[in-house]
């Protein structure tokens, strides 16, 4: 079995600083690595071959070599370096279209593996637009991986719990887990230019580079939250402060009322359309901050907030989408999207997004948001942003995305020239409207036949973590908190180790190599607090640590020693 690697090289997060004065990154010093999640992927990989090749490949400036060499350490055969000065400043889409064109002059390659994400940027896009470009079919977010009877068995973590597909090759796989990669190895590292992979290049190449992105970086700022690291004596005392800082800290306005249309009048107008999510049933709390966001967004596109509801019972959930602010529906509804499956799932809403041409489509950066969105995105060759934490829209109609980068102290503000214009947004960054009685228009949206997916879904595994997204209290077991500590009304979630000790599924690991959360309080029990830990809790209103670590302590609006089930749950009721 021939399987190629895509691996990154990035910098250290934790190194990453800002610079006031310049208003940019401070690069110079900063350790480099390979992308943990990437370290993994090889290591899978020099496990599955079966007497075959596995082949590294990065794309990235000369000193992206030493990725390599920690690739040839970890199981890698030989490696591929792609390394023009073309290629430089290429957004998601623009690495996935030169990669997909790397991996073809390879030929006969039977498998892709990387990492889910990237450790720097966090976009979560590489690998399924990656799989768009070569027509394969992908799986996202790997936690199991085996071959039987010459065809790939691969489970999924999802936010519902544990979908395991049957596929042949070729594919794209990207993994959950990470691992650190520290040795290096000299070895065969072949150097490929732009004319290797399409012969004469033109000096903008509309295929590489920043000439062939869609989506460029405004501005970058620093976004560090204040905290008050203030020592509570009690359980009472915390819980007053906890108060007193919620009422402080609001989340983002949303309002029925919408805004007046931006830009010369009179003019073109353009509505903005979300993707709603569902979950037994009802739409997801984040599809519906999403909603309540798009009627700020239409308001200033001087068009109409628009739902788009996928599934076999679409229509039973965009009927009361008009009850949370959706002025108008658009309604998918199909026997075969009777639960996600990634390759019916993306070419549903290609079809759409083909012939109803929304302006701006806002999607939720879930498990399958990240899935069926940047897949899209690659087939269509659009522009699109990952893991967004606020939109706006310019005096020109363009949908201005801010996203996290570097553990999510640092933003980037982002702008595409594609239409539609995509993005994915993070849970719990908006407020949900207070529900009101009005009607939207609801139409029905004909599919035509969809194409016979290439991989099938043999087993779910029922293991539900969208309460972390939906809860206002999340609490944050740590490696020295109590084993099988639960509490009533609260989400729970797990460092790294308390997941790999298997206290909590990996579905509710919480931090840079899990997922992120951002609920009004965050309570930390028994965390050590490094890097990695706060990365994924950056975005909460309120942090207190119960029995944490410096790091912990450092990071926290309130810190407390003692038995944290009282506070819990005081805090549980706070809203």
């Amino acid at each position: 079995m021939k399987i190629v690697c895509l691996v990154k090289q990035v910098p250290r997060a934790d190194a990453i600083e800002f610079d006031q004065e310049t208003k940019s990154l401070r690069r110079e010093g900063v350790p480099l690595l390979l992308n943990p999640f990437d370290a993994r992927a090889v290591a899978q990989a020099a496990q599955l071959k079966q007497g075959g090749e596995v082949i590294a490949m990065t794309m990235g400036p000369p000193q992206a070599a030493e990725a390599l060499k920690e690739c040839l350490a970890l199981g890698a055969d030989r490696c591929i370096h792609l390394s023009d000065r073309v290629f430089a400043l290429a957004d998601t889409l623009g690495t996935s279209r030169t990669l997909a064109l790397a991996i073809q002059k390879e030929g006969d390659v039977d498998l892709v593996l990387c990492g889910r994400k990237t450790t720097d940027s966090e976009t979560w896009q590489v690998p399924p637009e990656t799989a768009a470009f070569l027509g394969w079919p992908h799986v996202t977010s790997v936690t199991g991986l085996e071959l039987v009877d010459g065809r790939i068995r691969a489970t999924r973590e999802t936010d519902s719990g544990y979908d395991t597909y049957e596929l042949a090759c070729p594919a794209v796989l990207s993994l959950v887990r990470a691992t650190e990669a520290s040795d290096l190895r000299d070895g065969n590292i072949e150097i490929w230019s732009a004319t290797d992979l399409v012969g004469e290049v033109h000096e903008y190449d509309d295929r590489f580079g920043q000439t062939g992105s869609p989506t460029r970086v405004l501005a970058v700022r620093d976004v560090t939250p204040e905290r008050a690291r203030r020592r509570a004596k009690s359980e009472e005392e915390a819980a007053v402060i906890v108060r007193e800082l919620l009422a402080e800290r609001p989340p983002q306005a949303t309002q029925w009322e919408k805004p007046e249309r931006l830009g010369e009048k009179p003019g073109k107008s353009y509505d903005a359309w979300i993707f709603v999510e569902t979950v037994d049933g009802h739409a997801t709390r984040t599809s519906l901050e999403l909603i309540a966001k798009s009627r700020e967004l239409a308001g200033k596109l001087g068009g109409e907030s628009v739902a788009l509801v996928m599934g076999r019972a679409a229509s039973v959930v965009g009927e009361t989408l008009g009850n949370h602010g959706a002025e108008r529906v658009v309604v998918v509804e199909d026997e075969r999207l009777d639960g996600y499956h990634p390759e019916l799932w993306s070419a549903a809403l290609v079809q759409v997004l083909q012939r109803l041409r929304p302006h701006v489509l806002a999607i939720p950066a879930t498990a399958n948001g990240r899935d069926l969105g940047p897949r899209a995105a690659g087939e269509l060759e659009l522009g699109m942003t990952g893991d967004c934490v606020n939109l706006g829209i310019d005096r020109a109609g363009r949908l201005i995305q801010t996203k996290p980068a570097y553990g999510g102290n640092i933003v980037s503000v982002i702008m595409g020239r594609t239409t539609p214009q995509l993005a994915t947004v993070r849970p719990r960054m908006f407020n949900v409207l207070e529900p009101r009685e009005q009607t939207a228009r609801v139409e029905g949206f004909e599919l035509e036949p969809l194409p016979e997916p290439r991989s099938a879904l043999v087993e779910h595994r029922p293991a539900a973590a969208f309460d972390l997204d939906e809860q206002d209290v999340v609490v944050l077991l740590g490696p020295d908190a109590p084993t099988g500590w639960t509490a009533e009304g609260v989400a729970v979630g797990g460092t790294r180790e308390v997941c790999a000790r298997g206290d909590l599924l990996g579905n509710r690991q919480i931090g840079l190599y899990g997922r992120p959360v951002a609920p009004r309080v965050l309570i930390a029990l028994g965390v050590p607090g490094d890097f990695e830990q706060l990365t994924g809790i950056v975005k909460s209103a309120v942090i207190v640590s119960v029995d944490g670590g410096e790091g912990m302590e450092q990071g926290a609006d309130v810190v407390f020693h003692g038995d944290a089930d009282e506070l819990v749950a005081a805090l549980a009721q706070e809203r």
